[in-house]
């Protein structure tokens, strides 16, 4: 094995020391991964809208894509993680969409007395 000896160099830097960057600046790069995250969104809630044609049931899907959009976006993988957030929003969506529907129809009789 090699004896290798540490070699202590002063740095001095003065106000006019520059260095150069390799980095790509993150503005640009930032706005296009929002965009390609709500081209996504969208994708996934028209593929879903398109076996839905209840208004109730697609506004309940919009939220649902729209919860899991701000939930992937928190993650370090937004677009690998929003196709399993939104199934899993869409079907609470679907879910409670359907409850309000009975809802509804268990309480028009209450309402119609009402009236």
């Amino acid at each position: 094995m090699k004896n290798l000896k540490s070699v202590n160099v002063a740095a001095e830097f003065g106000p006019g020391t520059r260095f150069k960057s390799s980095q790509v600046p993150t503005g640009g790069h930032r706005s296009s991964r929002i965009a390609v995250l709500e081209e996504l969104k969208q994708r996934l809630f028209d593929e879903k809208a398109r076996t839905t044609s209840d208004e109730v049931s697609l506004s309940y899907l919009r939220r649902a894509a729209e919860e899991a959009a701000s939930l992937a976006w928190a993650t370090p993988y937004p677009l690998l993680v929003l196709p399993e957030l939104f199934a899993e929003k869409a079907a609470e969506a679907c879910l409670q969409s359907e409850r309000q529907r009975e809802i509804r129809e268990r309480s028009q009789g209450i309402v119609a007395l009402a009236v």
